[in-house]
């Protein structure tokens, strides 16, 4: 499940097709109301963008592509309805969850460029979204051993 790119387009002049009407905020997920009258929601983990984004930011949205889209301008983000048909399944106890909470102080962005990634694939991992490959799990856990590295020899010289 991801955020679609600000201008991705649909057609969606099917009048079949549901379309969103309404759009809240409530125990840590992201709800709408669908024009046909059905509710749905997903967990904000799904999204980094709007998890980590204050609820202010969170509530300056606006629904576009003929119903069928959220958009969040300040966060660069949208959201298309289709996103709601899957089931949106978060795995809290992993293994980047883990060795990044070693870290609390570690910025989630600075780390996410340090190792190379773009910082919602690595809130993705880290909050139980997706699952990382082998390989990029140790990519992870290799960077967290540099920082971690780095700060011993940068304490071991005060």
């Amino acid at each position: 499940m991801t955020l679609l790119p600000h201008g991705t387009m649909y057609l969606t002049n099917d009048p079949m097709k549901e379309r969103i009407s309404k759009i809240w905020f409530a125990e840590g997920r992201i709800c709408i109301t669908t024009d046909k009258g059905d509710e749905r929601s997903l967990p904000l983990e799904l999204f980094p963008e709007l998890y980590y984004a204050t609820p202010s930011e969170r509530e300056r949205f606006y629904i576009w592509d003929d119903g069928m889209s959220i958009r969040w301008q300040d966060l660069d983000a949208d959201i298309h309805i289709s996103n709601f048909h899957e089931a949106g399944t978060i795995d809290r106890d992993n293994e980047t969850n883990k060795i990044l909470s070693k870290f609390p102080c570690l910025d989630l962005k600075a780390f996410a460029g340090y190792i190379g990634i773009h910082w919602t694939k690595l809130a993705k991992y880290k909050l139980g979204a997706w699952k990382p490959t082998p390989e990029m799990l140790e990519k992870i856990k290799r960077g967290a051993l540099e920082i971690a590295r780095q700060t011993a020899t940068a304490a071991a010289t005060i």
